[in-house]
């Protein structure tokens, strides 16, 4: 009788789905994990909240580590309050969302995604931004989405978006010690 509920029962309630728990060779993220990441950021991207979420992020950023204010001549000695309503940081804000969107849209084309972060990878190594820097960043940022996402976050989730941003900082690490060797020959 048993094995004739569980028979029917198997009808009544679609089974979870199955995923194929091999992680990327390059992210170390699993199918699951990059949905993880696809489903979460949806919520915190939306266009109606992508500026505002962005400027709080940086806002977070600055209170917890305020030398990285001067890494940005434009906001070099203002005040949070003064920040909060530049229109400077909130444009710049609204970038970096939109550089987070094109890693999420890119999660499962790990070579495309690895481009992308070797772009942001140039253009910061340039300004002295170290990937210590972007630890310190990924400690917020976690901190920041974890809020925004409400009973969504999860330690799954978590885990998932880590594993995204120490890839991201792995490459990071990879590409600045590419440009100073090659300024060392």
């Amino acid at each position: 009788m048993g094995g004739l509920v569980s028979y029917l029962m198997s009808w009544a309630a679609p089974a979870a789905p199955q995923y194929d728990a091999t992680p990327d060779p390059t992210t170390g993220l699993t199918k699951r994990e990059k949905e993880l990441i696809i489903q979460t950021w949806a919520p915190i991207a939306d266009r109606s909240k992508v500026k505002e979420n962005g400027l709080e992020f940086f806002i977070q950023l600055f209170l917890a580590y305020p030398y990285m204010q001067n890494y940005f001549s434009l906001f070099k000695g203002k005040s949070i309050e003064e920040l909060r309503t530049s229109a400077k940081l909130k444009a710049h804000a609204t970038s970096v969302m939109y550089a987070l969107t094109s890693y999420v849209e890119n999660v499962e084309d790990s070579e495309n995604l690895v481009g992308l972060v070797q772009k942001i990878a140039v253009s910061h190594i340039g300004r002295g931004i170290t990937v210590e820097d972007f630890e310190k960043l990924k400690t917020v940022f976690l901190k920041f989405l974890m809020s925004g996402l409400g009973d969504r976050a999860t330690p799954e989730v978590e885990t998932a978006w880590t594993k995204l941003l120490t890839a991201h900082n792995a490459v990071y690490k990879m590409t600045a010690d590419e440009i100073a060797s090659k300024g060392n020959n």
